[in-house]
């Protein structure tokens, strides 16, 4: 009898799909996986329901004409540097179909998000990780010294997250113009996952395009900005000229996003830019945030406080994940999850807070009630 390739049997279900799993069975708050708690917003509900029946055929493997349009005015670039996906999951998995192969190396700063080092394998390249710092007082960083000092002569990329899920990360200008240089002085390509652009606290992030559009491709999502993480619509900016090249690999891996959807992000983009939804989105996070944080540093947590996305990281020395989710009843991600290579600092959790202010403050009562009984 044949077996499935070890590519198949050596894959395993991800640590986020385990907790929401696990959390279901517990009956626990899921402060794990990173997904919205209601409905996306009426704007976005209403160009759905205009787009069905008028769009419900395939789009070009590269998107809806009018997505590419409103992508590259938001983006600030040409529309047809524009290639849409079936979320960023798939995004980046063209990218590292597209860009290396058997014998390169991709750098990519650890803790890592799951699918950055198996897309890489995928596509016959060596993932290799450089290990941020994390220090009581100042948060998290990293070196830029340290990440030059991996780049060998097969490297032929380099994976970013700004902002970085799971630290909270915003890289700094001059973080980001120390990595632009590195790029450049090696010939190396950038991928930049930006997926939570619109997901910051404090001055916006600054994206790599701007500073060496040549090589670099931007990975969006319109889950994360328009909080509809099931819709799967995602795009990658890439170089000019380059977007062509995508759509041929694109088309053998989902060929097109479903296509009402497509045109109900195109027509939805403009009116969150011009209403104001961005910000009061971020206002709203930054208040559950706020929420969280203060909550967890209560119970003994030591907590970082994210610069962007909607995930905080926090060490606790008494805390697993898994005794969370069965005992207290509250689903986290455990901080080895986005660890491969170097080991993850102890005790080190992700909790969402992209939730309702009731099932945050209920998760809360849980742990300290935890806490009581473990004490």
């Amino acid at each position: 009898m044949p077996q499935l390739h070890d590519r198949a049997s050596a894959s395993q279900e991800s640590v986020f799909s385990r907790m929401s799993r696990l959390a279901a069975q517990h009956g626990a708050v899921n402060l794990g996986q990173g997904f919205p708690p209601g409905a996306p917003p009426p704007f976005l509900l209403r160009a759905a329901q205009d787009a069905l029946g008028r769009s419900d055929q395939y789009t070009p493997p590269a998107g809806l004409g009018s997505l590419r349009d409103a992508l590259g005015a938001d983006l600030g670039v040409d529309g047809a540097d524009i290639t849409v996906t079936c979320g960023a999951t798939e995004a980046l998995n063209v990218l590292a179909l597209s860009l290396y192969g058997p014998g390169d190396e991709v750098l990519m700063l650890e803790p890592v998000f799951d699918v950055y080092m198996p897309q890489a394998r995928l596509a016959g390249a060596a993932p290799v990780t450089v290990p941020m710092r994390l220090d009581p007082q100042a948060g998290w960083t990293f070196d830029l010294n340290a990440l030059a000092a991996a780049v060998t002569p097969r490297t032929r990329a380099l994976l970013l997250n700004s902002p970085f899920n799971p630290t909270g990360t915003v890289f700094t200008p001059d973080e980001l113009a120390g990595i632009v240089a590195l790029a450049r002085r090696h010939d190396l390509w950038i991928v930049s996952d930006e997926v939570y652009d619109e997901l910051y606290f404090g001055e916006r992030p600054v994206s790599l395009r701007t500073l060496a559009p040549e090589r670099t491709f931007t990975v969006g999502s319109a889950g994360k900005r328009l909080e509809a993480t099931g819709w799967r619509v995602g795009w990658i900016a890439a170089p000019p000229g380059l977007s062509a090249g995508l759509g041929g690999v694109r088309q053998v891996t989902s060929f097109c996003a479903p296509a009402p959807l497509q045109a109900a992000v195109a027509a939805a983009l403009p009116v969150a830019r011009d209403s104001g939804f961005y910000d009061d989105l971020r206002a709203g996070y930054a208040a559950r945030l706020a929420l969280l944080a203060g909550g967890l540093r209560d119970l003994g947590a030591t907590v970082f406080e994210p610069r962007g996305t909607y995930f905080l990281t926090a060490l606790h020395p008494d805390w697993t994940a898994q005794t969370l989710v069965e005992a207290a009843g509250v689903a986290v991600i455990p901080g080895e999850a986005f660890y491969a290579r170097h080991a993850a600092p102890h005790g080190l959790l992700r909790v969402a807070f992209c939730k309702s202010a009731d099932d945050i403050h209920l998760a809360l009562e849980r742990l300290e009630r935890y806490g009581r009984g473990q004490s």
